[in-house]
């Protein structure tokens, strides 16, 4: 499978920064499922082959030289023993048809035979031969739909196969997506462990002049030393967890865990427009992959129910040759001309090959054949629970398509309300900050005018860093809830422009 993206592709270098697309890129050329997939591909697409291989041409050619020497008590027998030889040539084509035809004509085919008895009046004789025949089957094996069943259900896997690769590549992007937010947020952790600390060892500074001053109390000191210690352990965290995120982004882009890899970007609201909830479903059922590959099962078990009722027709065949035939030859030196009178041999048979080759080709040695044969299996217990089998699984398969088409609807709808919560979630969490920074603000104002503790200002620095961090969260939650919104709806590809092409 060749992935066409259309858009730009930019060589990953491992000690640089990565953005999201040229993280999605590398995950698409690396992914290791995407690679067994795309393999499966080929190997579905080979069953296919070896199924339309019914319909091959088969060519033949045969050669074969026989010496025979056979006891005989006949008079014309030299020493009582028929000395032969029997050289065989042959060329032939053979195959069967659609409609459920065998066929085969042998345009070229030859005997020569050299003998030593005394009553064949030609040695080297050649007999030549042209032929050709038909065999159909009125009732069972009869016409195109039945005939190329199974090749319609190598067909459908083909192309679940593809579906499949087309579900891999769109669950290698979300991952990708999630994590990449998952590492730029544990970024901005980092960020906000780290102003966090500042503004801590800020305050010790303040407070350390203030109580130098005798305008503070010792034990203001110690509360904003403790705090910096305190956020020194965050940082710490912020730090492990961002190598963590980082280790989980490199697995869903399938990048060795030993390279290094840094994020790129900042965290920022994507513009999405959203269908309307009452329309969701019925778009993901028109672009889920998995409803896609339900239907095919469907067809293809519909098609094996067909071809099994008709497994239980009776085995009727019509057959009918036509065939013509030469004779060449040379006169028998062993002929017992004594015996039998010289040998009557008309001359457009006596020269040899050429003979044998001018009167095939004329057509006047006409010989045909029609004929009929019936085979009934009695009971055919084994084509009545073909049958039965196929049934039910065209009902399983129909089911499970109602299933689907349950959970999609659900997926669908689920993921538009998690979306719109999110929305709501970024403007609730603006506010919120807008609020922290506020207070924080009047605190410390409050502190330098000796009405705040240095508690008081320590809470509110912290709540202000959880109020950016909530913030942050509630812009990666909204992008992820769109992804996870898109990839539900089986849009995910073709918003990214992505085709999927042979």
């Amino acid at each position: 499978m060749r992935l066409i993206l259309l858009f730009f592709f930019v060589i990953y270098c491992p000690a640089s920064a990565i953005t999201l697309d040229n993280a999605i890129n590398y995950a698409l050329m690396n992914n290791k499922e995407i690679k067994i997939s795309s393999l499966n591909i080929q190997d579905k697409l080979g069953l296919l082959k070896n199924q339309e291989s019914i319909y091959d041409i088969n060519f033949s050619a045969g050669l074969d030289y026989q010496d025979l020497k056979t006891p005989s008590t006949s008079a014309f027998a030299a020493n009582d023993k028929i000395n032969e030889t029997i050289t065989n040539y042959s060329l032939g084509f053979n195959g069967y048809l659609p409609s459920g035809t065998n066929y085969y004509i042998t345009p070229f085919k030859l005997k020569k035979i050299e003998s030593d008895l005394g009553t064949n009046s030609m040695s080297p004789k050649w007999e030549s031969t042209f032929e050709i025949g038909l065999s159909q089957n009125i009732f069972k094996d009869f016409g195109n739909s039945i005939n190329n069943s199974l090749i319609f259900v190598s067909k459908n896997n083909s192309k679940i196969s593809k579906i499949e690769f087309e579900k891999i590549v769109s669950k290698t992007i979300l991952n990708v997506k999630r994590n990449f937010y998952g590492s730029l947020l544990a970024k901005k952790k980092i960020a906000l462990a780290d102003a966090s600390l500042n503004l801590a060892k800020d305050l010790v500074v303040k407070n350390e002049y203030q109580v130098e001053a005798g305008t503070l109390p010792k034990i203001s000191l110690l509360q904003a030393k403790a705090a910096v210690a305190f956020r020194q352990v965050e940082l710490i965290k912020a730090e492990n967890e961002y190598e963590s995120s980082i280790d989980n982004l490199k697995i869903s882009m399938s990048m060795p865990l030993d390279e290094d890899l840094v994020v790129d970007g900042g965290i920022i609201k994507t513009d999405e427009s959203l269908s309307d909830l009452d329309k969701v479903s019925q778009i993901a059922f028109n672009n889920r992959p998995e409803i896609k590959q339900s239907k095919l099962k469907i067809k293809s078990s519909k098609q094996m129910v067909e071809y099994y009722k008709n497994q239980l027709l009776p085995d009727f065949n019509l057959e009918a040759s036509l065939g013509y035939a030469g004779l060449g030859g040379k006169e028998s030196s062993n002929y017992s001309s004594a015996i039998l009178g010289p040998p009557s041999i008309d001359s457009k048979y006596d020269s040899g090959l050429n003979d044998s080759i001018n009167n095939l080709s004329s057509g006047q040695n006409l010989s045909w054949k029609i004929g009929a044969s019936i085979n009934i299996p009695l009971g055919n217990i084994k084509g009545k629970g073909e049958l039965k089998s196929a049934k039910a699984k065209m009902q399983i398969d129909s089911i499970k398509l109602e299933q689907l088409l349950d959970l999609v609807t659900l997926e669908a709808r689920s993921s538009w309300r998690d979306v719109i919560t999110n929305l709501k979630n970024i403007d609730a969490a603006k506010i919120g900050l807008d609020l922290q920074k506020e207070i924080l603000e009047n605190e410390e104002e409050r502190f330098n005018i000796g009405l705040s503790k240095t508690t008081d200002v320590l809470e509110a620095q912290a709540e202000l860093i959880e109020a950016e961090l909530v913030y942050n969260k509630s812009l990666a939650d909204y992008n992820i809830s769109i992804n996870e919104h898109k990839f539900s709806l089986g849009t995910l590809l073709k918003d990214k422009k992505i085709i999927l092409d042979d």
